[in-house]
């Protein structure tokens, strides 16, 4: 009889435990979901069930599979009797369980490098200092108080590595939005309007923390998940290839050379590098990415690109609206195969890095070869072809040109190696 009451009290206290370890939450409250990618997602339960939750978000409904969820915090209701100050204690102990900070790190050196890259020298600059000791006194500041500066501003932030992504993204499209503004004025005009050049300086320096907290306000208002951050990031480099492809379709070998035209292509230019995460975002919304699904995206992209360099080299006759068209063509054809077989799956962590590898195995043996001489000649021609024209050509050759020139083999594939990747199981 003891026994029995013995091992009746031990089932129920480890039941008891159980249950206060399951989070105490129901439909239609507000909870913060962490999944086993990183991804921080907020928003209310709609619906749940023994294996899925649906989670009402900004985007939409999304279901979660349980075996995908890290942990959920259930971000409970103030009580009355509760003191403002227990109350923020309360809630500052929650958010440091609950944060994700795997890139604050990467945030941190990016800061402390720009800080002795940029404002270690440009901020003597700006003030006429030329003295030797004042330049390196200014360097040694800005790089400690980069350190400082992004430590404290990360301390309490969501940061995973999609976030950081976007952030960056932010900073370049800030700083490099000089190149429209002065092309805009006019070279010669803001020449002799800023001959020592420290109103650009004073300006990127100016315009780089103000394209990082416009990016996270976006961040935040747009709610991103840390898959779709990644993915909206790299629509950047994404829209200004095919702009610049683009106008080379339009006008050829025969760029305009006047002062109006060239202020609309450098809008042009720009105005696809900033409007592409907007784009970018309304096609994404209601679709589930998690960080691995960006970089299989990046990584067909890339593929595509050595793809289409190798198409180009087949042509004799040197062509630079053939060879762009190609270039885009085959390049955004593998970003949309690779999007819509990662349609109904999440890939996991390090689920993009093994179908690189098998998608590798596939170069080194093909029915089709490609001399790798003919294709670096080629390649070079077409690149003199379109300097000689005033135009460098878009969508990553320099890139495809190093891989090529680099391997150690003597043939190459034109074939698609991502057709032969494995690919995980659905979801």
């Amino acid at each position: 009889m003891l026994n029995q009451l013995i091992v009746i009290a031990l089932i129920t206290f480890f039941s008891s435990l159980k249950a206060n370890t399951v989070p105490n939450f129901g439909v239609g409250d507000s909870v913060i979901v962490t999944t086993q990618d990183g991804n921080a997602l907020r928003g209310v339960v709609e619906s749940e069930s023994n294996n899925r939750l649906v989670l009402k978000t900004s985007f939409g409904s999304l279901p979660i599979d349980l075996s995908q969820i890290s942990s959920i915090n259930a971000l409970s209701a103030i009580e009355p009797s509760q003191k403002p100050q227990e109350l923020l204690n309360q809630q500052k102990i929650s958010l440091k369980s609950t944060l994700n900070q795997e890139a604050r790190w990467r945030t941190i050196y990016s800061t402390m490098l720009l800080g002795n890259g940029l404002y270690g020298w440009g901020v003597p600059f700006v003030l006429g200092a030329t003295d030797g000791a004042v330049l390196a006194a200014s360097q040694a500041f800005a790089f400690g108080g980069g350190f400082y500066a992004a430590y404290s501003y990360t301390k309490n932030m969501e940061l995973p590595y999609g976030r950081w992504q976007f952030q960056s993204g932010g900073a370049a499209l800030g700083g490099l939005s000089l190149f429209p503004l002065v092309t805009m004025v006019g070279v010669e005009n803001w020449a002799d309007f800023d001959k020592s050049g420290k109103i650009s300086t004073l300006y990127i320096m100016s315009m780089i923390p103000f394209g990082v907290i416009q990016a996270d306000k976006k961040y935040n208002e747009w709610s991103l998940t840390n898959g779709q951050a990644s993915v909206i990031s790299g629509s950047i480099p994404w829209g200004f290839a095919n702009a610049l492809g683009a106008l080379t379709l339009a006008y050829g070998e025969s760029w305009p050379d006047n002062a109006v035209m060239n202020r609309l292509n450098a809008l042009a230019l720009y105005g696809a590098s900033y409007g592409a995460p907007f784009l970018a975002k309304k096609y994404i919304q209601n679709k589930s990415y998690t960080e691995d699904d960006a970089s299989f995206i990046r990584f067909s992209m890339g593929l595509g690109v050595f793809n289409a360099v190798s198409t180009i080299a087949l042509f004799e006759k040197d062509n630079i609206r053939a060879g762009v068209a190609l270039m885009l063509g085959i390049t955004n054809g593998f970003g949309y195969l690779a999007n819509s077989l990662i349609d109904d799956r999440d890939l996991k962590k390090g689920d993009s890095r093994i179908i690189a590898l098998g998608s590798l195995t596939l170069f080194p043996r093909s029915s089709l070869r490609l001399n790798e001489e003919t294709i670096f000649n080629r390649l070079i021609a077409f690149c003199f072809l379109c300097a000689d024209r005033g135009f460098c050509p878009a969508g990553g050759s320099i890139a495809s040109l190093s891989f090529i020139s680099s391997s150690s083999k003597s043939s190459r594939s034109t074939s698609c190696a991502i057709a032969s990747a494995p690919i995980p199981p659905s979801k």
